[in-house]
């Protein structure tokens, strides 16, 4: 009985949550929604924090209402207003030093197109670089026509810093050892299990990435400012400072509050200090929106793995599924409107199968004559790298991370600390290797000697794919292999992108690919749909509520079910389950 009264609160919860939602997404569209724009604007877009990769269906993060809006969305609505006659300047709040900078890249790109339709565009920032370890904000920042800083702020841009903590030694007094191995030296994942320091080959790859990251920043910023590149990299040197000095080295433009730098866009609209949010913006209905030819987009975010996905309902999508992205793809290439399909990744890698089976999607969705274009984000490195390999065209943010074109298994195993602490672990198994990767047990030099062969096949299978899509002979394939990691300058230089730039670029390429004209407009296109990520939610809600595919049907009042339409929800309880990954595969 008293699971009966558990569950049927739960579900009373759920289907509470879903109406609710309902409810405040009809008051959104409908009639209580907000009233059309004016005929003459101020766009206000807070990036403070920028916006992620992908937004969540995290419950606790505003999954169920709407939650942040993610770079895909930003990005393509700045591109919008700059089209929009409505739109005469941009305000900006700056301050998020630690985001990626290829999603910064992005902004930028869109910003200088906004810029380029001769509108302007206002930054304030409270400090700069306050963090003193990274760069993201001001390297944003400097994309605006003018930079308002506040007095108490000060700049503090110090560069770029990459920590790396080694654990070996202290693992080793706990009794601790990590088994495993890597392909080859560059692969420097596990070395934090592994080593009590850079290697050699990590180190130089490392540093080699540092310096392109760094090299991008000093000569956007250099240009856009006006500031000689050496001169630049002696400021950095000489940080911190405060923020008139900053204006005296013409790093800022102006020394004021964000009242005063509202009270400049005022002047230079001619009205009111009244600004237009983002969000507010997405909503009007009167902004352009692209018709014509689709293209669709599928999306490759979070770290690759195998099987249908997790259980937990507060899940904050950091997982790609293989089945999920390949399902995406064979919708697109299946659905008689789409022309081509740009596949986004941000990715740091993953399971091997699973990102053999996403390159096998993309070549799947290739087969039936559509073209595939990738776009890289922060990141689309190793299993990342490995689904992008076989698209028609590959394209990534100079700052893009990507390559790590290797593997590596390791898992810890505790025999030491067990005998130390007197806990005894018997072991019962039929199979000479049975239990080869038990974290109780050390392996055997037979067993270690199959790892080492796994781990051959893994790469060796890994390069052989990079070296007929990218068409590398031996030579050159190795160059870029071994695990090392490269910015995206760096992999165009290697083979193993096609071209730089962002987002709106691989659409533009995806549309010479189709034979669309690129003077004509086309609808980006999600694959799977919106309503789909609303049924994800469902679904998860009534996991929470105890209900699975094999539990009795419940029928909802008329009402809910209505609810549950509006959005395309089936109401049909789903199933997800993330597998175990000891020993942990990359």
């Amino acid at each position: 009985m008293r699971r009966f009264i558990v569950g049927l609160l739960a579900t009373v919860g759920t289907l509470t949550l879903i109406v609710i939602g309902g409810i405040a997404a009809f008051i959104a569209s409908g009639p209580f929604s907000s009233k059309p724009l004016s005929q003459s604007m101020v766009l206000s877009i807070d990036l403070r924090n920028v916006p992620p990769e992908s937004t969540s269906t995290n419950l606790l993060r505003g999954g169920l209402f709407g939650g942040s809006r993610d770079i895909v969305d930003a990005v393509q609505l700045l591109w919008q207003a700059a089209d929009d006659p409505r739109v005469v300047g941009l305000f900006v709040d700056i301050g998020d030093e630690s985001a990626g900078l290829a999603r910064v890249q992005e902004l930028r790109q869109a910003i200088a197109h906004f810029r380029g339709k001769g509108k302007f565009a206002v930054g304030f920032a409270e400090s700069l670089g306050s963090g003193g370890t990274h760069l993201a904000d001001y390297y944003l920042a400097s994309s605006l026509e003018q930079i308002w800083l506040q007095p108490s702020g000060g700049f503090a841009v110090a560069g770029i810093a990459v920590q790396t903590p080694f654990i070996k030694t202290g693992l080793d007094k706990l009794g601790v050892k990590i088994e495993g191995g890597k392909r080859y030296e560059y692969k420097s994942a596990p070395d934090t299990f592994m080593e009590t320091g850079y290697t050699g080959p990590a180190r130089a790859n490392l540093q080699q990435l540092l310096d392109s990251l760094y090299g991008q920043f000093v000569s956007d910023v250099a240009r856009e400012r006006h500031i000689e590149p050496a001169k630049l990299r002696q400021l950095i040197d000489a940080v911190p400072f405060d923020s008139e000095r900053a204006r005296q080295e013409n790093l800022v433009d102006k020394v004021g509050y964000r009242s005063d730098a509202l009270d400049e866009v005022a002047a230079r609209f001619g009205k009111s200090r009244d600004l237009v949010s983002l969000s507010d913006y997405a909503a009007d209905e009167a902004r352009p929106k692209p018709r014509g030819e689709v293209v669709a987009l599928v999306r490759v975010s979070g770290a690759i793995a195998s099987g249908p996905g997790s259980d937990s309902p507060l899940d904050d999508d950091v997982v790609a599924l293989a089945e999920d992205v390949v399902d995406a793809l064979d919708q697109a290439a299946r659905a008689k409107e789409v022309r081509a399909i740009v596949l986004r990744i941000d990715s740091p890698g993953g399971t091997y199968p699973a990102a053999d089976a996403m390159a096998d999607g993309v070549a799947r969705a290739r087969a039936t004559g559509k073209p595939v274009i990738v776009s890289m984000g922060d990141v689309a490195a190793s299993g990342g790298y490995l689904a992008a390999v076989r698209a028609d065209v590959i394209v990534a943010e100079p700052a893009t991370i990507t390559g790590s074109i290797g593997v590596f298994g390791v898992w810890p195993v505790a025999a030491d600390l067990l005998n130390t602490l007197g806990v005894k672990v018997e072991r019962l198994g039929i199979g000479t290797n049975a239990g080869m990767y038990s974290t109780f047990q050390a392996p055997t030099a037979a067993q270690r000697a199959i790892l080492g062969r796994e781990l051959d096949a893994v790469y060796t299978d890994f390069t052989r794919q990079v070296g007929e899509a990218r068409k590398l002979e031996p030579g050159r394939l190795d160059a870029a292999a071994r695990g090392r990691v490269f910015s995206g300058v760096d992999a165009k230089r290697a083979g193993l992108i096609d071209e730089l730039g962002g987002l709106h670029l691989a659409i533009s390429i995806a549309k010479a690919k189709a034979g669309i004209d690129e003077a004509r407009s086309v609808q980006v296109r999600r694959f799977p749909a919106e309503s789909e990520r609303w049924q994800k939610i469902a679904d998860r809600l009534l996991r929470l509520a105890g209900l699975d595919a094999k539990a009795p049907t419940i029928r909802a009042p008329r009402e809910v079910r209505e609810t549950f339409a509006r959005f395309g929800i089936a109401g049909r309880p789903g199933n997800v389950r993330l597998p175990p990954l000891p020993p942990l595969w990359r």
